[in-house]
């Protein structure tokens, strides 16, 4: 938070009462397609694959939370629709939790973490236009090399074939652009 805000430490004590400590295994499903996504959760430590699910079972990775980002289904937890999305835990993590009753409680009172929540949710919808414009406008190769740039923390902690998922590609495809790009 102190990265984006300005917060003192008996504000940042009420802050971090609102939140529950929560360790995730490596292959746990945080949110399933059909269920209500109950909480908001900081990444401690960890890797997710926040994905959907088409007719045919084909994956459509969205993005990879981790160490800072946020994880959960925004949309399903503000209007406690089922989600149609997959969050699953690639590396055993630690999380912190909030609820949305919560989550509200702690925006009325405190105008730092006010702050901070607006600027994450500017830089949220800033970097999902960003997603859409370069999927629509970028050739796969653009993609492959914009992906190795901006995710060079977890590049290697990721598996060719949900790269592939996340730049839209087949896994065959994707080791073909490698090849090239080597």
């Amino acid at each position: 938070m102190e990265k984006c805000v300005k917060i003192e430490n008996s504000e940042f004590d009420l802050i971090c009462s609102f939140f529950f400590v929560k360790k995730i295994e490596r292959k746990t499903f945080l949110l399933e397609p059909g269920k209500i996504c109950r909480f908001e959760n900081f990444v401690v430590s960890g890797l997710f694959q926040s994905a959907v699910l088409d007719e045919s079972g084909k994956v459509h990775t969205l993005h990879f939370p981790h160490e800072d980002w946020w994880v959960g289904d925004y949309k399903s937890f503000n209007t406690r629709m089922p989600s149609i999305m997959r969050i699953e835990t690639l590396e055993d993590s630690i999380l912190l939790e909030i609820s949305k009753t919560s989550l509200e409680e702690l925006l009325t009172i405190s105008p730092s973490f006010a702050g901070y929540f607006r600027r994450l949710s500017e830089n949220a919808s800033i970097a999902a236009n960003e997603r859409i414009i370069n999927q629509l406008s970028q050739t796969a190769e653009q993609r492959y090399e914009l992906f190795y740039q901006k995710y060079a923390a977890i590049k290697d902690r990721l598996s060719q074939k949900r790269v592939a998922s996340f730049l839209g590609i087949s896994p065959e495809y994707f080791t073909q652009i490698g090849k090239r790009n080597k």
